[in-house]
């Protein structure tokens, strides 16, 4: 009966998880460079039944079936798919098709986005939307003379008429090791590598890769399994209370 309750406890905060992940999402909907974010439940490891040794947890003697403990929600997943290209006209707006990162540099080390909405500084440095350096290939910030801007597929900026240097374009072998952090970045545990399966495009930004449909239908779904989860956690417990209440007597 305990085992009841606590089942159904896991299955709320599993829900309430999912659905907060789902939130995110929707809210970045019109967020450049978004990369959703995916959770998968599954149940605990299932505890085999049997008698076990109360000091040591060690299993004695083996009865057959066992116990699932509930749904876990593992870390989340973050799918990197490619949004769609949205046509702004901004020479500073620069969206990658393919694969790769921008590469910025902030307080806190170098760090990874697909959000290209760019600007000059007041020293003509092309900055992101949080002022943070945008790198080239040699690891500096790409400095842009005054002057009409444009950039090649390669990612080489001519600014003023003049080669102010090539866009740093970071690619990893395992997206899976990017870690998430504030204001649409992205830190890596690994050492990047030059992107080379990726083409510029100037005067666009990629859009989010959220669905905005499949979001709605899956906060309703995880709704009714909270609903469900909620009605089971109050029967259990108003079973309990019967039992309690029958052994008093």
């Amino acid at each position: 009966m305990i085992r009841g309750i606590y089942t159904a406890t896991s299955a709320l905060r599993a829900a309430t998880m999912h659905q907060t992940r789902l939130a995110h999402n929707i809210s970045n909907l019109q967020t450049a460079g978004f990369k959703q974010i995916l959770t998968s439940r599954q149940a605990y490891e299932t505890q085999r039944m049997g008698e076990y040794d109360g000091d040591t947890a060690t299993l004695i003697r083996g009865l057959d079936g066992g116990l699932e403990q509930g749904l876990l929600v593992p870390e989340e997943i973050i799918d990197f798919s490619q949004g769609t290209l949205q046509i702004t006209d901004r020479p500073l707006d620069i969206a990658l098709e393919g694969e790769g990162f921008f590469r910025v540099q902030t307080d806190e080390g170098e760090r990874y986005t697909r959000d290209g909405s760019f600007h000059r500084d007041g020293l003509g440095r092309l900055v992101n939307r949080d002022g943070h350096f945008v790198l080239g290939e040699n690891g500096q910030p790409l400095v842009l003379a005054a002057g009409p801007v444009g950039v090649n597929p390669d990612g080489v900026f001519v600014a003023g008429g003049v080669a102010a240097g090539r866009l740093g374009l970071a690619a990893f072998g395992d997206n899976a090791g990017l870690i998430r952090e504030n204001g649409n970045l992205f830190r890596a545990e690994a050492a990047p590598q030059a992107a080379t399966n990726v083409r510029v495009q100037q005067g666009y930004l990629e859009g989010s890769n959220v669905d905005e449909n499949i979001q709605m239908l899956e906060m309703m779904r995880v709704m009714r399994l909270y609903e469900a989860s909620q009605k089971s956690l109050q029967t259990q417990d108003m079973t309990l209370n019967q039992a309690l209440s029958v052994g008093e007597v």
